[in-house]
């Protein structure tokens, strides 16, 4: 829950400002020409500059050891060479290659934010997640801050433009992550399992996405995990709620690197009050592997492998007897594993990749006298062959199969399901000029257990309105299993549809980016629910009648983003907005409504600034949302009630200091600096007549840790060195 400090590490590794290393050079084209406004960076840092009007850089770097020094420009191919970061400075000259292919000047945006510095439309890195006040380096809280998110802060998952949270899916390397948050406990929210600085590559797309990715209505989260790390390193945080080691091994074309935390919450919770009965304070304890090895130099195998451990134990209100409480306990194991493999051949013109994956979650719960189970695993493979057929026009075609296995159990009834689901998927990009760029695919997906196929059809388009901007559009069809618990009842269910409409308009100019986008999304086939009981709001009942796909709804609105990394020294900072229209006949609805996960109005403001003098970052981050519709039986109107609106700011801080001559990072936060008491709806009693507030677990929170680099003297003290 509070695994922040080893994510910490990688960050303040590379984001030290203060610089030791002076990286320069000139850029070129073809014929000797200079080349005005190419970027030139180290990789996975902020550290770079503009090249000037003779097409020279010069800039400073506290990163150490090998770096990949990188150099971009609009028109040109990327070019990249491995340095060594000694203090001492280093030139280093470049010649691009200009590339109508590619045609920087127009990529395909709408619906996708990118984070990747192959793409013009670079939103979050790892080192804007770990730094982003608020989040506690969660990687999903993060992205909470960029518009189409909306903020539910009694339950896991990400719920974007008016989907729930299981209508999004989370992808690392091409493969679907079955469970990416800890165990869902009632009325507390939960963290993503992995760390940010596992990804190189975040691209969170609110809707739109490739024909690569199925099984998700509404959005998909696509992770590319790093390559091989820079140097050796060793870490070790201590905290208020547990210690973590970590190691990195490096050789020439292989790396291993593991890690371990153990977790417990007790002490935390004892100095933070809490709102939540908490019987057993969360406990975790956990590690991972990772493998790298680079046979040739245009192929790589990357093999992860996590395991986590975690238990608690919790008393909450009876939903139907106000004057009596629950115990509720649980205990979770989860097992995740992933292979991938990347090669290129052909002169790089063709590109293959093959993964395999394999997770295991099992939650063990004591519900009072009672014992509950839940239980998935999932086997996956993947492969996909891409092709440059000429300048301008790249094919790739793929499939992947997927043995799924659920099931729940009470005391001593099972419950359980399996399905084979598999699905092949061609996708073309055509530049047709270098203003015009289109992307086509088609995906077929088939369910064993649905007895179900379909086929689903994509489309983008772009095309550059001037220098720094450009409009596109995007359409597809999207399919997905209905939830588990319908499954379990019902296997003769289809699959749910959502069909997207997107407009973008994006302008991106001197680390500044402008962005706006309009969307549509209809939805047909969803799950509906009959039977003659009264209205039940919780999330996790079983439905208690006939079920079909007979649900619709729909969700429109309009997103702004603005991001401005040059006006102040520095300075990073955004603005995010999102309106939302959505309303849903679903579930056990008895009339279309606006479910209760979806907000009106979301705004996130994000604020970063280093202070050089102090070697300290500090980091600001507000919240708001308006009200969401809860259930009241007394109402005349069906989900006509709203909450008052969701209001939250944190801060965070950071100071760079030794521990005998180590490398050191002290680091502090704080969420819901003005405790605010969020309420994210209520629970009536059955005759309606009591009520109460469904509220945060806890009006405010702290941290404070440590972390040392062992072995990594303080960049201060270096630069000091003859």
């Amino acid at each position: 829950m509070f695994k922040l400090l080893p994510f910490l590490a990688a960050f303040f590794f590379s984001a030290v400002a203060a610089a030791q290393t002076t990286l320069s050079g000139r850029v070129t084209d073809a014929k000797g020409n200079a080349l005005v406004g190419a970027n030139a960076y180290v990789k996975d840092t902020y550290d770079g500059a503009s090249t000037d009007a003779e097409g020279r850089f010069s800039f400073a770097t506290a990163a150490q050891g090998q770096v990949t020094l990188t150099v971009s420009l609009i028109g040109y191919e990327p070019a990249e060479k491995l340095l060594t970061a000694t203090g001492q400075p280093v030139q280093a000259d470049f010649t691009l290659r200009e590339k109508a292919s590619e045609l920087n000047t127009v990529v395909i945006t709408a619906g996708s934010f990118e984070a990747s510095d192959t793409r013009k439309t670079t939103i979050l890195k790892p080192l804007d997640i770990v730094t982003t006040a608020g989040a506690n380096a969660d990687l999903f809280t993060a992205i909470q801050t960029l518009p189409g998110a909306g903020r539910v802060g009694e339950e896991e998952g990400l719920f974007v433009r008016g989907g729930s949270g299981a209508e999004t899916k989370t992808i690392i390397d091409g493969m679907i992550v079955e469970n990416p948050f800890f165990s869902a406990t009632p009325d507390v929210p939960q963290r993503g399992r992995f760390s940010p600085f596992l990804f190189k590559e975040t691209a969170f797309s609110t809707g739109g996405y490739s024909a690569q990715y199925g099984q998700a209505l509404s959005s998909v989260l696509v992770l590319n995990t790093q390559d091989l790390p820079a140097q050796t390193q060793t870490g070790v945080g201590l905290t208020a709620v547990g210690p973590s080691l970590s190691h990195t091994q490096r050789w020439k074309r292989t790396s291993v690197a593991v890690d371990g935390n153990y977790t417990n919450l007790a002490s935390l919770f004892a100095v933070v009050r809490q709102n939540v009965d908490w019987q057993k304070a969360p406990e975790g304890l956990g590690g991972s592997l990772v493998f790298r090895h680079q046979p040739t130099p245009t192929s790589l195998l990357k093999v992860y492998s996590t395991y986590h451990w975690s238990g608690s134990a919790l008393r909450f209100q009876d939903h139907f007897d106000f004057d009596r409480t629950n115990r509720f306990g649980i205990r979770n194991d989860n097992l995740y594993t992933n292979a991938s493999y990347r090669n290129a051949f052909g002169a790089g013109k063709w590109v293959a990749t093959a993964g395999l994956s394999y997770s295991h979650n099992a939650d063990r719960i004591q519900f009072n006298t009672g014992r509950m189970g839940r239980r998935d695993e999932r086997l996956q493979a993947r492969a996909t062959l891409s092709r440059v057929l000429s300048d301008g026009v790249t094919l790739l075609a793929g499939g992947e199969v997927h043995r799924y296995a659920f099931g729940n159990a009470f005391n001593d009834l099972r419950n359980r399901r399996q399905d084979v689901y598999s699905a092949f998927f061609v996708e073309a990009e055509v530049y047709l000029t270098r203003k015009l760029a289109g992307r086509l695919g088609l995906r077929n997906e088939y369910s064993q257990l649905l007895a179900a196929f379909n086929a689903a059809p994509r489309i983008s388009l772009a095309y550059k309105t001037g220098d720094y901007s450009q409009v596109s559009f995007a359409y597809g069809t999207f399919f997905q299993n209905p939830e588990n618990r319908y499954l379990l009842v019902n296997p003769s269910l289809d699959f749910e549809q959502a069909d997207h409409f997107i407009f973008n308009y994006q302008v991106m100019k001197d680390k500044r980016t402008f962005r706006a986008e309009a969307y549509y999304k209809q939805y047909n086939h969803l799950i509906k629910e009959y039977n003659q009981i009264p209205f039940d709001p919780d999330r996790h009942r079983y439905p208690a009648g006939p079920t079909d796909n007979g649900g619709s709804g729909y969700a429109r609105g309009v997103d702004l983003f603005w991001r401005d990394q040059k006006t102040f020294r520095n300075i990073d900072y955004w603005l995010s907005y999102s309106l939302l229209d959505t309303e849903r006949d679903y579930q056990n609805f008895p009339v279309p409504a606006m479910p209760t996960f979806a907000s009106r109005h979301n705004l996130s403001l994000v604020y970063k600034q280093f202070v050089s003098k102090i070697r300290s970052t500090v980091g600001v981050t507000y919240n708001f949302a308006s009200g969401r519709p809860y259930y009241n039986p007394n109402a005349e109107r069906f989900l006509g009630d709203r909450t008052r609106p969701f209001s939250l700011l944190g801060v965070n801080v950071s100071y760079l200091t030794q521990i005998r001559g180590h490398f050191t990072v002290v680091f502090a936060s704080a969420n819901n600096v003005l405790g605010t008491k969020n309420i994210f709806g209520y629970r009536y009693a059955p005759d309606g007549t009591q009520r109460v507030p469904i509220g945060q677990p806890a009006d405010r929170g702290f941290f404070l840790g440590t972390f040392v680099s062992i072995g990594q003297k303080p960049f201060w003290q270096e630069k000091a060195a003859p």
